[in-house]
């Protein structure tokens, strides 16, 4: 696996050794740029400020995204942490992934940007129902956001569908699942994922968010940051054509 791997950075070093020499410049290790965002954590983003996620969820998130993080390090890749507020907003990158874990009468599901509306809307600093146009009491967002093209939804549906195949098969009962299956959410689903505030203030070519449990009923899963922090791994190497 590794040997793969390190072949396929070879690669990309190379060619951005081509590119350097034609330029006059250095030769460069390329290591893909992949975000992960620890859902809630603070500082959170304006306009947001309200959602402090469910109980216990910010501890949870930080643990998965320092897993996660150190994962993607050992195989070469570039992860950069963000907390609930994107920094740096806008910035460019191959994966944005988003981690979370749903309310006790949720389930595990993973959801990649959309095209057409734009974020979510709330009451005040992030209460009530979601909508695509702002509320007269929405507080303010951060601008400019970044736009979903055809191009980030085909990637980010493909990066969902992987994390979907790789969290299912260990999002199991033997493992502690008590929730039912993992869900892909689609186009016209639920939106409070499909059009999350974070797509929006990214550059990622691929943009994701994982609820990876109810809390509560899927503790004993949602206690094992090791196990779940692999499987998307897994998932984000296959996606940057990194996996065995």
């Amino acid at each position: 696996m590794l040997r793969r791997r390190t072949a396929a950075l070879t690669l990309l070093a190379l060619a951005a050794g081509a590119a350097g020499g034609a330029q006059g410049g250095p030769a460069a290790t390329v290591r893909p740029v992949v975000w992960v965002q620890a859902g809630h954590q603070g500082p959170r983003e304006p306009g947001y400020l309200a959602q402090t996620g469910a109980a216990g969820e910010m501890a949870f998130t930080t643990r998965l995204a320092a897993a996660l993080e150190r994962r993607l390090r050992a195989a070469g890749v570039d992860a950069r942490h963000t907390p609930g507020r994107v920094t740096p907003m806008g910035a460019a990158g191959a994966v944005f992934i988003s981690l979370h874990h749903d309310t006790s009468s949720g389930h595990a599901g993973v959801a990649g940007a959309v095209t057409g509306g734009g974020e979510n809307w709330y009451h005040g600093e992030g209460t009530g129902t979601a909508s695509q146009r702002p509320y007269p009491d929405s507080a303010p967002h951060r601008t400019p956001p970044t736009t979903v093209s055809p191009a980030v939804a085909a990637a980010s549906a493909r990066l969902a569908g992987l994390i979907d195949a790789r969290y299912g098969a260990a999002f199991t009962p033997a493992n502690g699942a008590r929730s039912g299956p993992v869900t892909l959410v689609g186009p016209g689903g639920n939106t409070r994922m499909t059009h999350y505030y974070g797509f929006y203030r990214t550059g990622a070519r691929a943009r994701v968010i994982v609820e990876c449990g109810a809390g509560g009923r899927d503790g004993a899963i949602l206690g094992r940051t090791d196990l779940i922090a692999g499987a998307l791994a897994t998932a984000i190497l296959e996606d940057l054509g990194l996996h065995a």
